[in-house]
């Protein structure tokens, strides 16, 4: 078997496999509008993450698994597994994420941005996975990263945490606040900067900023996203872009179709 194609991950040079892991469908209900979504059992959870471990076997690089404290039983469920198979926690990249709160009961979401909630977040990620490797501010606005406190915060994160937080960053849903971002470099002190797969289509010009300032870029919701595109044509057309460093995916029913893309970039 081939292995997965890799990138370098921006400052950190560490080599991360191009096919990212997003795992929101693990602990709450996902997509939003999906009314017969039901939770995963914790057999579902083993072979969804057996059958990618087998894929990468032969691939010289990390995997990178996308999380959150807003992903609801995410963060616990992927701690658990690990705790099962120690070994491959050694194969993976843990990304995850703090400024939102899910809340399981009334299916609502809310915002926090405070430094005060940051230390709170970042040690209950801490104690339910083990090690963060890069942590992402959530849903990133303009005024948490005006906010010197917690950006002084988190690279005091890195440098403390440093084996267990490696790298930081900002997470975007919005192309107006990426590009407020971008163009008053707001973020020039993040290692990696995750956003929609469109945003990064549509915009190569805010893209071609970000990777001056030498950070890498993840991206999410390809086919969410995508418009009317089928998920090959979509694939087929970020897969080339070396500016990419990792593609996450969040499909929960067509994980061997989806890997077989990243097979056919090489």
């Amino acid at each position: 078997m081939l292995p997965l194609p890799y990138r370098k991950l921006g400052k950190s040079r560490l080599s991360i496999c191009l096919l990212g892991i997003g795992t929101t469908w693990f602990g709450r209900p996902w997509p939003p509008e999906n009314h017969s979504y039901s939770y995963p059992s914790s057999e579902e959870i083993d072979d969804y993450l057996h059958e990618i471990f087998v894929k990468i076997k032969e691939t010289k690089a990390l995997l990178m698994i996308d999380t959150a404290a807003s992903y609801g039983q995410s963060e616990k469920i992927i701690g658990e597994y690990f705790r099962k198979n120690k070994k491959l926690l050694l194969k993976t990249f843990i990304a995850t994420k703090w400024g939102e709160e899910f809340d399981i009961a009334k299916h609502a979401s809310t915002l926090n941005h405070s430094k005060e909630h940051l230390l709170a977040s970042v040690k209950r990620s801490l104690s339910y996975l083990g090690k963060i490797d890069l942590l992402y501010i959530h849903r990133a606005s303009r005024d948490v990263l005006l906010d010197q406190d917690v950006i002084a915060e988190m690279k005091q994160l890195k440098k403390r945490h440093f084996g267990h937080i490696r790298c930081i960053g900002a997470s975007f849903s919005s192309e107006c606040t990426l590009e407020e971002a971008v163009k008053e470099n707001l973020t020039g002190w993040a290692d990696a900067i995750q956003m929609p797969a469109c945003i990064f289509l549509k915009r190569p010009d805010l893209i071609h900023m970000i990777r001056e300032k030498g950070i890498s870029i993840v991206l999410n919701s390809v086919v969410r996203r995508g418009g009317n595109l089928p998920p090959e044509k979509l694939y087929s057309a970020l897969l080339p872009h070396d500016e990419i460093s990792v593609i996450l995916t969040g499909t929960r029913y067509h994980l061997s179709e989806t890997i077989g893309y990243f097979f056919k970039s090489k």
